[in-house]
Formats: C-alpha cells, sequence, structure tokens
C-alpha cells in the first residue's frame, strides 16, 4: 500500500471517530475509554520505537521520548495514571490543546512528509508513527469533549507552561550532556523538524517556541469550536 491511500484510511477513522465522540459525548466520561486509550497508545509507541530501531539499525538514544514533542506527548499519554494530580492536570492541558497539531502532524511528519510521497510505500515505521499520531490526535479531542480539560484560558496557560517547561527542561539536559532533544543541540545541528533555516540556536529555539504557541492556540480555538457543535441544546418546554 503507497501512504497516500494509507493516509486515507487513518483520516476516514479520524473523522468518524471524531463523529462518534462528539454524538455519543455524554458516553465519553466512562473511565474505561480513557484506559483503553492509554493501552492503545503504549502499544503503538512501542511499535513506533522498535520500528525506528530497526530503520536506525539500533536506537543509540534509547526510546524516543525527547527527541520530538510527538513521542513525548506519546510517552505523556501513557504515564499520566501514573502522576501526581496537578502535574497530570497540566499535562492533560498540554495533550488536549496540541490534539489539533497531531493531526496535522499525521500528514506531514518531521521525519517523512506523508502528504507529498506519492510513490512511496507505507512501511512499519510509516504505520506505527502515523497510528500514534492519530490516537494522540483522537485523545487531545477526547480530554475536550469528555470535559476533562475545561475551554478556560486558565488551562490554556497550563498547556503552554507544561509544554514550554518540558521544552525547557530537554534544552537543559542538551547542555548538561551535549544531547539534541527537541532537536535543539545547541552546540550546532540545532532545527526545527529536521530544518536548519533560522542561522542561530537562539534564533531556532525562540522560533520553535512560537511555534509550539501558535499550535495550542489553533488547538484551543478549533476546541472551543468542536465543543460548541458538539454541545447539545436543552429543549425549553413549550408554553402553553
Amino acid at each position: 500500500m503507497h501512504i497516500i491511500p494509507m493516509l486515507g484510511i487513518l483520516s476516514l477513522v479520524f473523522f468518524a471517530a471524531l463523529f462518534l465522540m462528539c454524538f455519543f459525548r455524554e458516553r465519553l466520561k466512562n473511565p474505561i475509554i480513557n484506559i483503553l486509550f492509554v493501552f492503545a497508545c503504549a502499544i503503538f509507541f512501542f511499535l513506533w520505537n522498535y520500528a525506528m530501531y530497526e530503520h536506525r539499525g539500533g536506537n543509540t538514544n534509547g526510546f524516543m521520548i525527547l527527541e520530538n514533542i510527538s513521542p513525548y506527548i506519546c510517552a505523556v499519554i501513557i504515564a499520566t495514571p501514573f502522576l501526581h494530580k496537578r502535574v497530570r492536570d497540566f499535562a492533560y492541558c498540554g495533550i488536549a490543546f496540541l490534539g489539533f497539531g497531531m493531526f496535522v502532524a499525521l500528514f506531514i511528519s518531521p521525519e517523512v512528509e506523508y502528504l507529498f510521497n506519492y510513490h512511496q510505500d507505507a512501511k512499519f515505521i510509516h504505520i506505527s508513527e502515523a497510528i500514534c499520531h492519530l490516537i494522540m490526535a483522537l485523545y487531545g479531542f477526547y480530554l475536550i469533549l469528555s470535559d476533562k480539560v475545561k475551554l478556560e484560558l486558565k488551562n490554556y496557560g497550563k498547556a503552554l507552561a507544561f509544554i514550554y517547561a518540558s521544552i525547557g527542561f530537554g534544552v537543559f539536559l542538551n547542555w548538561c550532556f551535549h544531547l539534541s532533544n527537541f532537536g535543539m543541540n545547541m552546540y550546532g545541528n540545532y532545527s526545527i523538524y529536521f530544518l536548519d533555516i533560522f542561522g542561530s540556536f537562539e534564533a531556532t529555539l525562540i522560533a520553535y517556541l512560537a511555534g509550539v504557541l501558535l499550535t495550542l492556540t489553533l488547538g484551543f480555538i478549533i476546541g472551543l469550536m468542536l465543543d460548541r457543535l458538539s454541545r447539545q441544546k436543552k429543549r425549553t418546554p413549550d408554553l402553553p
């Protein structure tokens, strides 16, 4: 199967699942749904890491966690049941408002620009990564539709704080141990999704943070629209 048909199938799955989540919104509060999301994310994140291990001939960095935003969010989703309640609240906000960004990443991934690979076959690594993005996108919208994350500016601020703190921690590790977490190796080889177009580490990091800000803002706005479309209006009784 070529990559484009794979994207078509996953897109149909995404919109069908999103429609069902909107239609049966009141039933999303069942805790089993959250468990299923976490379990599915764990399975396909493991498969994605294994596929990357085979692709690279040995993953020298171990499991992908801080390599980029996508694997990091996968790891956070898996870890949420074990996080402190306050930390989990911040994590949920970050995951929720990154939902739209993960849907976009389904088509334009950092390593493989799926949408532009008309003649490339969908290999194991492509399928596992795309499904991970699909799960993360749906889980983000699930958190909004199940009211686990309220669409408030306070929660938007929590999302920014969580993602920025995560990136800051990764960059700090880069400075200490000469790593390249989030593609931000300050000693050279800094990039945004493998593109080095800003000329310096500082400019690249600022552009990266600005991109995160834009993505979270779009996720918040689209969450508001989805919330409004899916929320059922209560009927008022007819007056005699």
